[in-house]
């Protein structure tokens, strides 16, 4: 089984990215899951509220997913970067530290087989129907999310901004030739 994740801040194309990768590659035994889902179902607060407790249940769901059976290649929409980053900026808000949550979240990182980072760009926010508020929340998680690969040293690739060199840069980080065809891994 072959885990890869796409990391980003909302609006910078991680879901349709990989809808467009499935999509072009129905041959493919693959798996998708969206983390950002399981937040509306999280018991603690949350997002611009988020919690440590948030943290450790999102670990435990991502956890939980990671372990899936059944597929080849796992997709997951948002990953251990970002909750590493809703983390850091829950202790920023209310001053309390936990390392023990951070090597958890660390342990799940080296779970993946790859990491994809999506930047915002000049383009960004894509597709955007949110507040000015919300966008500037999005805008602080990505500043967190580079401030996570940076700090930690986390091995990702970052992808750029247009949805056709992305397909094409997954496909060979994926080991899938652009018409379809697997090639070795």
């Amino acid at each position: 089984m072959f885990r890869a994740g796409l990391s980003g801040t909302n609006w910078t194309g991680k879901t349709e990215t990989i809808r467009r990768f499935v999509k072009e590659h129905p041959e493919l035994d693959i798996k998708m899951f969206s983390l950002s889902s399981l937040v509306a179902q999280c018991p603690f607060p949350m997002i611009e509220e988020q919690t440590l407790e948030g943290s450790l249940w999102m670990i435990e769901q991502a956890r939980a997913l990671c372990q899936e059976d059944g597929a080849e290649i796992l997709l997951f929409d948002r990953t251990p970067v970002d909750i590493l980053a809703f983390t850091l900026y829950a202790e920023s808000r209310t001053v309390i530290e936990n390392a023990s949550i951070i090597e958890n979240i660390l342990e799940l990182v080296r779970c993946f087989d790859i990491l994809f980072y999506l930047p915002v760009s000049s383009e960004w926010p894509l597709n955007s129907s949110g507040s000015q508020h919300r966008i500037d929340f999005a805008r602080l998680m990505d500043f967190y999310i580079q401030k996570v690969i940076n700090h930690f040293k986390l091995d990702v690739v970052s992808l750029p901004w247009g949805l056709a060199e992305r397909q094409r840069l997954l496909c060979e980080y994926l080991s899938v030739s652009p018409i379809g065809q697997k090639r070795g891994r």
